[in-house]
């Protein structure tokens, strides 16, 4: 009697990352152009007004300048979530 036996190893890494709100505040005078390096996604800040960037732990935030990533701006850390960021301290 011949058994050959099969036997499928898995090793599978899940990585959880989570989300949270990270308001910015643009008390500048100028509208400026933001993008979230981690996801891609860009957000015009109006003058005086907040806006509501979701960032996962360590994406970062630059200027966005035709086109193109310009400087840092900040790099998302927990203990931001829900506060506001303004854009002139950072």
């Amino acid at each position: 009697m011949n058994t050959n036996s099969n036997h499928l190893s898995l090793n599978e890494e899940i990585t959880i990352t989570e989300k949270f709100d990270i308001k910015i505040k643009n008390d500048t005078d100028n509208e400026v152009k933001v993008i979230n390096a981690g996801s891609g996604g860009s957000y015009s800040l109006t003058k005086n007004a907040t806006t509501n960037i979701k960032m996962e732990e360590g994406d970062k935030l630059h200027y966005y300048e035709k086109g193109k990533k310009g400087n840092l701006i900040l790099t998302a850390t927990k203990e931001m979530h829900g506060k506001v960021q303004l854009l002139s301290k950072l």
